[in-house]
């Protein structure tokens, strides 16, 4: 009788998971004021200030107040879990090689998560919804976002546009695009982000739809706050009835 063997590669199947990371470039600041017992984050919200040529009188409407004039943004903190399994047979076999792979997966699945939450809240919160001014993508359209970031003064440092795949080879095909694409190391060599004229572009499968349509988000990374308090803890207990360890990661 033959004799047979099975050997088990040391490594497993190139992921398909997105991790772009598009968070990383949000604002972070707030991350050490998540407290236990809180449900969200109160961020104060400042009027912008007017500027005269007259004196102003002392109750007046031109004059900011403190209190009254400042509005609070409340930043909801909520959790997300993936929930895993490391039966008895996978660790005396694998030698705990399949489980801390698959953790590895589990981190880089919340990063996309986080970024789909980002880039949704980027849309719900749009100031200006508008359609392509034709038929496909074109540097009109991108103008058009840049200019309304413009009209609110948001700085040029920190803008952000993600792009869908689907309108993904229109982008592409922009001659502007094509020429910084061209001259852009960067994105020649890791295909990530292009970075030119102050904003970053990404090409992401988790920009959601408008009205069931393909669609291109701007906004201003800095102005986007994201909270994150944990990123990746591990939960384990053991499962008497199954022989396995439950094992979550999890985040808020």
């Amino acid at each position: 009788m033959a004799f047979e063997k099975e050997i088990v590669a040391d490594t497993v199947v190139q992921r398909l998971i997105e991790s772009k990371g598009i968070f990383k470039f949000c604002n972070r600041s707030f991350d050490s004021l998540a407290r236990p017992g809180a449900s969200s984050i109160r961020v104060p919200k400042l009027a912008v200030p007017v500027v005269r040529t007259t004196g102003t009188p002392l109750n007046d409407a031109d004059r900011k107040k403190a209190k009254d004039d400042t509005n609070m943004v409340d930043i909801s903190l909520g959790q997300f879990i993936v929930p895993l399994a490391n039966e008895l047979l996978a660790q005396f076999e694998s030698n705990a090689f399949l489980i801390q792979e698959y953790l590895n997966s589990a981190s880089l699945v919340l990063q996309a998560k986080i970024d789909q939450v980002v880039l949704a809240e980027a849309a719900d919160n749009a100031d200006d919804i508008d359609d392509f001014e034709s038929a496909t993508l074109d540097w009109v359209d991108i103008i058009n976002i840049m200019s309304v970031l413009s009209d609110n003064e948001v700085p040029e440092e920190g803008r952000i546009i993600a792009i869908p795949p689907a309108l993904a080879p229109e982008f592409f095909d922009i001659d502007v695009v094509k020429g910084a694409v061209q001259y852009n190391p960067s994105y020649l060599e890791t295909g990530s982000f292009i970075n030119f004229m102050g904003m970053k572009f990404f090409i992401s499968a988790k920009v959601p739809k408008v009205s069931e349509k393909d669609c291109i988000v701007g906004f201003h990374g800095p102005s986007l706050a994201v909270v994150i308090n944990r990123l990746g803890e591990i939960k384990e207990a053991w499962d008497t009835i199954n022989a396995q360890d439950v094992v979550d990661m999890v985040a808020h």
